[in-house]
């Protein structure tokens, strides 16, 4: 998986900038060890084997004690890794990869999609105890469409299933309906009380 990714990177499929930019903060990461990231594979890229600490500096704008703390950081977190190759004319030069970014981006996506997984099982078993019937094909679509399309919650969720129990002729598509207002009532922008902008207005001119 980590040959596929990087060979779409290199035949300009994908972005290692957009890779990093993504999930950098889910990495423990900073915004600083991301940039120099992004930079350090810029270099490979126009084949630039040595890191050259003024100059990387400079590119940072950081000083060059900080920048140095920045790259042991990130030695320290397996995501630069400095060793020695050797030259077509037998001498050795030092080289760098920042490959390892991959491997801990696919491990992220992995155990995403298991904990999705997992917390799709808890919703559809939730449901199936709630109305005491196993849940169809579509509605187990329409929970997963919730869990990682719309974003609702647990709490929405069990607050939307008890609502929608009170109805005569509840199902799965009640829930939905509860939940989909519930989401467009959080999401209202809420509209200006003239009366209190006055007030507002008479206290700043006291």
């Amino acid at each position: 998986m980590k040959a596929i990714l990087k060979r779409l990177i290199d035949d300009g499929v994908l972005s290692y900038a957009s890779l990093v930019l993504k999930y950098y903060h889910k990495l423990g990461l900073s915004e600083t060890e991301a940039m120099a990231l992004i930079k350090l594979h810029t270099l490979l890229q126009e084949q630039e084997r040595i890191i050259k600490p003024k100059k990387f500096s400079k590119w940072l704008s950081l000083t060059p004690k900080k920048t140095e703390a920045v790259l042991d950081s990130l030695m320290d977190k397996g995501y630069l890794d400095i060793t020695l190759a050797e030259t077509e004319d037998g001498k050795e030069t030092e080289t760098f990869n920042v490959d390892y970014l991959l491997s801990k981006v696919i491990h992220h996506i992995k155990n995403d999609k298991a904990k999705q997984a997992s917390n799709i099982g808890e919703w559809v078993a939730y449901l199936e105890d709630a109305f005491n019937k196993p849940l169809t094909q579509l509605d187990s679509e329409l929970v997963k469409k919730w869990l990682e399309e719309d974003g609702y919650s647990f709490d929405m969720l069990k607050d939307a299933t008890l609502k929608a129990l009170k109805y005569k002729r509840s199902s799965i598509k009640t829930v939905d309906s509860i939940l989909s207002k519930q989401s467009q009532n959080q999401n209202k922008v809420p509209t200006k009380n003239p009366e209190a902008l006055k007030e507002f207005y008479k206290l700043w001119d006291e």
